[in-house]
């Protein structure tokens, strides 16, 4: 029951934030904070000698840059350089902070999950750079201001938590104990963050006031990309690694990307592709988990 409840609130979370968008939207501000309450607690429990890249995580790696570069170029071919745009958002974007919530959730490897959502944002950090001033058509980007950009919310969601994390270690071991009995602490943290950013990208949506034939091609286009990860990497890491390596190309950070397609540089209407992954992701977490749960079930139950 627990379980069901769990991937429930993540889809009245999207929900909740849509419905109360202009009241909500506000407290993005608080976002990072948030995020990095939530990883403290994660960090807490991580086996740090565990936390070494892998085989694995180079093809990680690659499938995210080669789902977020295969759907900016297939949507140029298409002729429409603004969807283009959007996938490439959505595509490109480096593992989301919450993907080990949701990994110790559904009791996987948590440090291979941590190892490459580190791993994914520093490469982020370098290939971004270099690849969004073609994204954007802005000759005048500077790749300074984004390795910059990206090195900023890296110390703020990930650096300062996982200090205080090793600080909380250091002066009192059993601590690393916490970590599963607070997972509940760490997933509701998780629902409001996931409720606030639904907020602001509904709040921007309706201050666009975009038309249906507008948007549908960013919604349809975001769905496929999600699904593309999610699936891909399921079937790139069976049997040992499905829901690790489908976490790490199908959940990413959307904060970040949100924060990147509001600039003035980015094309408005490209804003809706991640603001559609948003919720498109949030509904495959809570299939996951509900799978998990029906797997666990039926292990449980005596054979005859």
């Amino acid at each position: 029951m627990k379980q069901q409840l769990r991937s429930i609130s993540m889809v009245l979370a999207s929900l909740i934030g849509g419905i109360f968008h202009e009241s909500l939207s506000p407290l993005s501000g608080w976002l990072p904070f948030g995020i990095a309450a939530m990883l403290s607690i994660t960090f807490i429990g991580i086996d740090t000698a565990r936390l070494k890249p892998q085989r694995m995580h180079l093809w990680v790696l690659l499938g995210i840059q080669s789902i977020g570069l295969g759907s900016f170029a297939l949507a140029r071919l298409c002729g429409n350089p603004v969807l283009a745009e959007a996938l490439y958002y959505c595509g490109a974007a480096p593992v989301a902070a919450a993907a080990p919530i949701i990994m110790v959730l559904l009791k996987g490897d948590l440090e291979f999950i941590t190892t490459g959502m580190l791993l994914s944002h520093g490469s982020f950090a370098l290939l971004t750079p270099l690849v969004l001033p073609l994204v954007v058509h802005d000759a005048q980007l500077g790749y300074l201001d984004f390795a910059l950009l990206v090195a900023q919310q890296l110390a703020t969601v990930l650096a300062a938590p996982a200090l205080i994390a090793l600080c909380l270690r250091l002066l009192y071991p059993p601590c690393r104990l916490w970590a599963p009995k607070l997972s509940d602490v760490s997933l509701a943290i998780w629902v409001s963050n996931l409720t606030i950013i639904s907020a602001g990208g509904i709040h921007r949506i309706v201050q666009m006031n975009y038309s249906f034939m507008q948007m549908w091609p960013m919604a349809i286009g975001a769905l496929l990309v999600c699904a593309v990860g999610f699936f891909g990497g399921y079937y790139l890491g069976y049997p040992k690694l499905k829901r690790e390596c489908s976490q790490a190309l199908g959940q990413k950070n959307t904060v970040l990307t949100l924060y990147i397609a509001s600039q003035p540089y980015a094309t408005p209407l490209a804003y809706l592709g991640p603001v559609f992954y948003v919720f498109y992701h949030n509904i495959a977490n809570a299939i996951q988990l509900a799978l998990a749960t029906r797997e666990a079930q039926q292990q449980r139950v005596p054979r005859d």
